[in-house]
């Protein structure tokens, strides 16, 4: 038998310089210097560079853009880029606006209802021009348009489960709040989000589109991935603690008290969020320094909960159906 040669994998900064048609080094020093809004370490842009891969938007167009934060990067989309989502959505069959104005004749509220193809009904969600009017210049100059972009992109958010991502105005206000750290946890740190792709070898590829010399970046064999301790990807399979998500099972042996009550404790936290980037956002930040083995009882019984919650949301299944199934999981 001949023996068959295989190409090694391209990186991720040459298959997305690629998608551009541009060289790796112009493409990195083009959206070092454009879109991402202060320096960055190689992660950092390497983070950056997968959620907009991840998204299929584009950042030379300012479809999506970026801030530095805390060791980690928190990716912005802007309203093109949100309307790109929507629209490039398979499952999107149109939207619909509906204002209502106060007494004074001033907009007071914008509904937003969302088709799917594969749903009778659509996704409805209101936004208040009370809650979401800021004293900035935009929500000044252009306060309706403003309220109707909050509207379609909460509405899409819970329509199509977009998560880990945030539109401008919504960046800003949470600097009005509280602290970010949700966020920049989750793209801060070492990822593993897809294979051929690791921490180890972040550096190496960003360096290697940097320089004249094109050197192939060490490889992970597979003992070494194994032997890595579980990581924050980038994809929505995966927590930052390896908790692995699928359908729900029936009760696994293995559990122990402690197990038990800590789900019980990520149950309730679920079960306080409505939208499912928030329970993304609650996945991550309950998970963190919890040291869950990827594959473990837990992990997969906490898997199984978030699955059970984002069907939840998407009214794929009850609220009963979900807290059974939740149930379930933490026996």
């Amino acid at each position: 038998m001949s023996n068959v040669s295989t190409l090694p994998k391209r990186s991720l900064v040459d298959s997305m310089a690629a998608k551009y048609d541009m060289e790796p080094a112009a493409f990195v020093s083009a959206i070092k210097a454009t879109v991402i809004k202060g320096d960055c370490s190689n992660e950092q842009f390497a983070a950056f560079l997968m959620v907009a891969k991840e998204y299929d938007l584009n950042p030379l167009t300012k479809e999506i853009y970026a801030f530095p934060d805390r060791g980690g990067i928190t990716p912005i989309v802007s309203i093109d880029g949100w309307m790109n989502l929507i629209n490039s959505h398979p499952q999107f069959d149109g939207m619909e606006f509906a204002d209502t104005h106060g007494d004074d004749g001033k907009l007071y509220s914008v509904e937003c209802r969302m088709f799917r193809k594969d749903r009778a009904r659509p996704v409805s969600v209101i936004e208040y021009m009370s809650e979401c009017s800021r004293q900035t210049d935009p929500w000044k100059k252009w306060p309706n348009r403003m309220l109707r972009h909050k509207a379609a992109i909460q509405c899409a958010r819970y329509a199509f489960g977009f998560s880990g991502i945030m539109e401008p105005d919504e960046y800003e206000r949470m600097f009005d709040v509280t602290p970010r750290s949700s966020m920049a946890d989750r793209l801060g740190g070492a990822r593993q989000a897809e294979t051929g792709f690791s921490s180890a070898n972040v550096e190496a590829e960003i360096a290697t589109a940097t320089t004249t010399e094109h050197t192939v970046p060490p490889a992970t064999t597979e003992a070494e991935h194994q032997s890595e301790p579980a990581e924050l990807p980038l994809v929505p399979l995966e927590s930052s603690a390896g908790v692995e998500e699928g359908p729900a099972q029936s009760p696994r042996v293995g559990l122990s008290s402690d197990d038990r009550e800590l789900l019980r404790f990520y149950v309730e936290e679920l079960d306080a969020e409505r939208a499912d980037f928030a329970i993304e956002e609650v996945r991550i930040r309950f998970w963190k320094g919890k040291a869950v083995e990827k594959g473990s009882a837990i992990a997969i019984a906490a898997g199984a909960i978030t699955d059970a919650h984002r069907k939840r949301v998407n009214a794929e299944i009850t609220i009963e159906e979900c807290a059974r199934l939740c149930r379930e999981a933490c026996r």
